[in-house]
């Protein structure tokens, strides 16, 4: 199917990667003993009469025995199941996702969450309008009760549909834990969208029931939805109810300009009895493959799809969650997504190994004091949290730091994920708050419950790189050729299924979509369509970028991530993006759009600086033909930059339809740019 050679002995100019590979810098090499990842180890040596003398001894196991595997993680996780399953794996057809997993196997999403019904602590709670509370395991088996009551009274079923636009809030939490009792399928726009784009998106799965908040605040700015939601409503004419959570009183007062409405209050009590008793908490025993959640791929690279996952991707979680992270009973995992972002559902599956969730209904970059990221890892005793280099950034450059008096020794691992990480982010997490951190990046995508990448705490660890492989995840970098290379850049493809990938897209007539997505680059393999690279020396992973976002310039191709490398440590610099622009006779060339910071002027000798500063750090052929200041840098409300939009704005002259954006209003600064308009004048 592919073909592997060392790339590495044949090294081309790799760009920042170079740099990674001739100066790897180690982040961590000290030892954790009686890892679950040790454990499940010992199981399988003794099961299977093997002896693995390191990781990469056991992962290579899993990916050559990867039946056997997840038959393992099925046993260690001990999953509930009213039905055992006949076989691990049955081929449906010849295609890469044509797989039944656990096949005959009958189960419920819910019930494998919520085994834990005891007193201990499963929610924390906390926004940014300073309301806290609590949420013992007991006392949320007693709510997703009340929740699953209502959603069966107005005639929620298997396979329906629930669209929620909400925050990081524990009425989510337990209205998705209800839904998946049920065996519907849970959805829901980021509640930061506009209301067209909200519409569109709850329009298109076709909800019977709509769960909205009215309002919140984000980054200290009032966000009211009440418009939004009159909106969502009547696009979705099939829609049974719309439920409220109303935290306002003008809320309350126009509920009836929102068709099929009742508040939250109210429908948690049509789900009782006439003597005010509570109907039993019933869970769907369904296929291990059937549906529960669709996400919204960020949209960074088009329209943003609806990727449906499966019931059983919890066991994948619990591998990463329990095995690579090592969290057990009592530990916390920091959250602040809200729902419609994919790092949402992601951490609740970790509730049935006892973990506690903290909830922020917020922003992780507010700066107030009490509520800073920092506040919020000290005192709620966070033992992981998964954060964006972009947030980190934002942070370290705006002085939102730890202070003294807080502690962090809970703090074992924070995972930097969402876009390439930098030395610094490293340099700020090992330097600011805790010197013994586990720090490393993470590969993981909207597509995949279950990340690609993951940890072992007893091998070292390389800044700016994903550490390992998970466990049952074969991950290649390809070239063009669909050889697998380690040393070289090339595409990121996953070359043997897992129950981490999605049943479908949702919608997707004849799979047109997913096939022309992830399957038209290389015959029989997943593409996810990120651009990355194999350290040869430290076997470390870097996922430099999107694969379609390549900048050519006079014959040398390289990514914006080469760039934003050279130039991450310039004090004069607040942000920056950097996108290709083509011409009329086939000539491209790279485009730097900065963002000053304040007290620092735009002049040619800072041109001249960056120039140098990119030649001294990675290649003087990577200096961008053209560089201009700009007021602000446009991301997506996935903290990613949006360099694809900014090149159809240079290239058209024209702002294209954009949904998932947090600063809209910066993309007018991409207009009639004299120097851009001028390139492609004949």
């Amino acid at each position: 199917m592919f073909r592997f050679s060392n790339g590495g002995a044949h090294l081309t100019k790799n760009g920042f990667v170079d740099i990674l590979e001739n100066n790897p810098i180690v982040v961590w090499d000290k030892k954790v003993p009686n890892t679950e990842l040790e454990k499940f180890k010992n199981i399988v040596e003794k099961k299977y009469g093997k002896n693995f003398d390191s990781y990469w001894d056991l992962h290579k196991w899993s990916i050559e025995n990867y039946t056997d595997f997840w038959r393992e993680i099925w046993n260690y996780f001990d999953v509930v199941a009213s039905k055992p399953f006949d076989e691990v794996l049955v081929k449906t057809g010849s295609g890469f996702l044509d797989n039944e997993w656990f096949s005959g196997a009958r189960l419920n999403f819910a019930e494998n969450l919520m085994r834990i019904r005891d007193n201990r602590i499963a929610l924390m709670c906390l926004d940014e309008l300073g309301n806290e509370d609590s949420v013992t395991f007991a006392e949320m088996f007693e709510e997703v009760r009340l929740y699953a009551a209502a959603f069966r009274k107005q005639g929620l079923t298997v396979g329906d549909r629930v669209a929620c636009i909400m925050t990081n809030r524990k009425e989510a939490m337990f209205a998705m834990l209800a839904t998946t009792s049920i065996g519907a399928i849970w959805s829901g726009p980021l509640p930061f969208h506009g209301a067209r784009a909200i519409s569109n998106l709850v329009k298109f799965v076709d909800p019977k029931i709509i769960f909205a908040l009215d309002h919140f605040q984000d980054e200290g700015e009032e966000i009211d939805n009440f418009d939004k939601l009159v909106e969502a409503a009547k696009a979705t004419p099939n829609v049974k109810k719309v439920i409220v959570l109303a935290t306002r009183q003008q809320s309350i007062n126009r509920l009836s300009e929102i068709p099929k409405s009742m508040l939250l209050e109210d429908f948690l009590q049509s789900g009782k009895h006439s003597d005010g008793t509570l109907p039993e908490l019933v869970f769907e025993q369904l296929p291990f493959d059937h549906p529960i959640a669709i996400n919204f791929t960020s949209g960074t690279t088009g329209l943003p799809k609806g990727v449906l996952h499966s019931a059983g991707t919890f066991i994948a979680v619990l591998r990463d969650f329990g095995l690579h992270l090592n969290l057990r009973n009592g530990d916390t995992v920091y959250t602040y997504c809200p729902v419609g972002w994919s790092v949402w559902d992601n951490p609740i599956p970790s509730l049935a190994l006892g973990v506690k969730l903290f909830l922020f209904s917020g922003s992780a970059k507010f700066p107030k004091k009490g509520f800073t990221l920092w506040d919020c890892l000290s005192k709620y005793k966070c033992t992981y949290a998964c954060l964006t280099p972009a947030c980190l950034d934002y942070l370290e450059k705006n002085n939102v730091v730890p202070q003294p008096g807080m502690n962090f020794d809970s703090l074992k691992v924070v995972a930097l994920g969402a876009s390439p990480s930098k030395i610094r982010n490293f340099e700020f997490l090992h330097n600011r708050v805790n010197k013994n951190l586990f720090v490393s990046s993470i590969y993981g995508a909207t597509e995949v419950f279950g990340a690609f990448s993951g940890f072992d705490l007893n091998l070292p660890s390389y800044s700016s790189e994903c550490q390992v492989p998970s466990l049952g995840v074969d991950l290649h970098v390809f070239d063009d050729f669909g050889t697998s290379v380690v040393g070289k850049r090339g595409e990121m493809v996953v070359t043997t299924p897992t129950p981490s990938f999605p049943v479908y897209l949702w919608n997707d007539k004849n799979n047109a979509k997913l096939k022309e997505t992830y399957f038209s680059k290389y015959e029989g393999v997943w593409s996810q369509n990120d651009e990355g690279w194999i350290n040869p020396t430290t076997k470390g992973i870097v996922v430099i970028g999107r694969s379609d976002d390549t900048l050519k310039q006079d014959g040398e191709r390289f990514c914006a991530g080469d760039v934003y490398f050279g130039i991450d440590k310039m004090e004069e610099l607040q942000d920056f993006i950097c996108v290709g622009q083509d011409r009329w006779n086939g000539e491209t060339r790279a485009v730097l759009l900065v963002k000053m910071r304040k007290g620092y002027e735009f002049t040619e000798e800072l041109k001249e600086k960056i120039a140098e500063t990119i030649k001294r750090e990675v290649s003087d052929d990577y200096i961008p033909k053209l560089m201009l200041e700009i007021p602000d840098i446009p991301y997506n409300l996935n903290h990613k930059r949006m360099e694809s939009t900014v090149k159809k704005i240079l290239a058209t002259n024209t702002i294209p339809e954009v949904s998932n954006i947090k600063n809209r209003e910066s993309l007018q600064y991409y207009l009639n740019i004299p120097e851009v308009l001028s390139y492609n004048e004949k």
